[in-house]
């Protein structure tokens, strides 16, 4: 496994049209099943139990995040491995999560219980087992990020995901409330390991000190990363659980993953492609080029999804998850801005992992966390709304830094990179909501049905998109439409007319 892994860009556009195919009809499929999960998980489930889980989401965060990308992206982002990488990754990436669960086992009586109760405690050390899980699950995956196989790895997604909703909807059904969702994940994560390790069986773990020196240059930095984003991504739920209770952390957990996290999950089709892709390309300039056109396409798909979240919640929220999830409106609305930063931001680090910048991406977290962490804490006293807006505004600074840092020592202005990048779907949203708004306004006032006035508001705030878009960008509509001819069968495309553009203009 050493050698001849540089593809020219053609090469690498070619497997990241596969790979978006594959991980889009993967994502298709999860998502409906989570959602109808969800639905009904909501409603078994009581807010506050949400919270506490939300609080405990940081063992599975980490468990995931520090060998994967730590020890698992360096296997990636290697020009060449051998077999005593992935020996001495195994035995790193055991050490790592014994010594979390370890870790974890001692903040838990000494920290959670006190802030959170015995409740929160016992959930914690339900969950360490997760450790293991992940640490068996960084190299399998790893090898098949490396081979770009993503077909397998949209299977391995599919099963995790499809066992996860199933399992946490039966436990729930059985009596257990936050427990399901532990167990129910934890479940799913098992189904993972168990085909990764089928598809790419990884050798024994064996100590191979310089194999593993090779691999802690970068690895190292990457891992430690992981536990800001780790903390940037979970510590304002502990913040509000704290403050203001766990029903509110409900609250805001469930605005923060229909605004931020749901959006990450299709956001995934591309960042998934664009790390392995990018570490793969020629050189710098190469890489950069890539880049730019998954960010671009990104952002056409994401932001109108994002504005017309915006527009809906005041009806969906309670028509999906029922009355009692009302309170999580206002912040879903202002968590959208926040949610079409953090998209962007996180293609700026694939970018960053794939040209080995792990310290850059280290110190850019740690930077993250720390100013999100201080705002939340600041302003948690005065509601959701108030953390809501402080993560927004956040959130944005810190996509003009995440591009300043990518492009220091560069030519280029980072904001002139940054608009070139997002400016299409931005101007287009525009032309979404002056479309949008109307039919939403009249809709309102004459009291439809939900289900009426969802499918009218985003058929018509679509269309409004999809005009300008093409109109004003002909470009990165032309993008738009190859990527749909990419993924979506060849009948559904006969019935989406409208996009089919000629191959000259994609």
């Amino acid at each position: 496994m050493s050698g001849g892994d540089v593809r020219s860009n053609e090469e690498l556009t070619a497997a990241a049209g596969g790979g978006l195919r594959w991980i889009t009809h993967a994502r298709i499929a999860i998502e409906i099943a989570l959602l109808g999960s969800l639905v009904v998980l909501a409603r078994l489930i009581p807010p506050a139990e949400f919270g506490l889980f939300a609080v405990v989401v940081i063992v599975q965060e980490l468990s995931l995040t520090m060998p994967m990308e730590g020890i698992g992206s360096a296997i990636v982002q290697r020009r060449s491995i051998t077999r005593e990488h992935l020996q001495g990754g195994m035995v790193l990436s055991l050490l790592v999560g014994g010594a979390l669960t370890l870790v974890t086992v001692i903040l838990a009586f000494i920290l959670v219980d006190p802030l959170f109760g015995k409740r929160a405690t016992e959930l914690i050390l339900l969950a360490t087992p997760w450790y293991i899980l992940g640490a068996l699950y960084a190299v399998p995956v790893a090898i098949l990020r490396r081979r770009l196989d993503f077909k397998l790895l949209s299977i391995i997604d599919l099963a995790l995901n499809i066992v996860r909703g199933a399992a946490t909807i039966a436990i729930a059904l059985a009596g257990l409330d936050a427990e399901a969702l532990v167990l129910g994940a934890m479940t799913g994560m098992a189904a993972a390991v168990a085909l990764a390790t089928w598809f790419a069986t990884p050798p024994l773990p064996r100590w191979r000190g310089g194999a593993m020196r090779e691999l802690l240059p970068y690895g190292g930095p990457a891992a430690l990363a992981c536990i800001a984003w780790t903390g940037f991504r979970n510590g304002d739920y502990a913040i509000i659980g704290a403050k203001l209770g766990t029903a509110q952390a409900g609250f805001y957990w469930r605005g923060y993953q229909l605004s931020v996290e749901n959006q990450r999950k299709i956001s995934v089709l591309m960042t998934q492609v664009a790390f392995p892709v990018l570490a793969r390309a020629t050189d710098a300039e190469a890489m950069f080029a890539l880049r730019q056109r998954m960010v671009r396409l990104l952002t056409v798909v994401l932001f109108p999804l994002l504005v017309l979240l915006a527009l809906v919640a005041p009806v969906f929220v309670p028509w999906a998850f029922g009355d009692m999830w009302e309170p999580a409106v206002l912040p879903t609305q202002i968590l959208a801005l926040g949610g079409a930063a953090i998209l962007v931001t996180d293609a700026a680090g694939s970018a960053l992992m794939a040209g080995g910048r792990s310290r850059a991406l280290l110190g850019y977290g740690i930077a993250h966390f720390a100013a999100y962490a201080g705002a939340v804490l600041l302003v948690a006293s005065h509601g959701l709304a108030a953390v809501a807006t402080a993560a927004a505004v956040v959130h944005t600074l810190f996509l003009v830094i995440a591009y300043q840092v990518l492009l220091r020592g560069g030519p280029m202005k980072a904001l002139n990179v940054l608009w070139q990048d997002v400016g299409p779907a931005a101007v287009a949203c525009l032309g979404l909501v002056c479309v949008a708004v109307p039919v939403d306004c009249g809709l309102s006032a004459v009291g439809v049905p939900a289900l009426v006035y969802l499918f009218a508001v985003c058929a018509a705030g679509g269309l409004g998109y999809l005009v300008t878009l093409k109109v004003r960008f002909p470009a990165a509509y032309g993008d738009l439409a190859s990527a749909m001819r990419r993924v979506m069968p060849a009948r559904a495309l006969a019935i989406v007319g409208p996009l089919s553009v000629s191959p000259r203009q994609a």
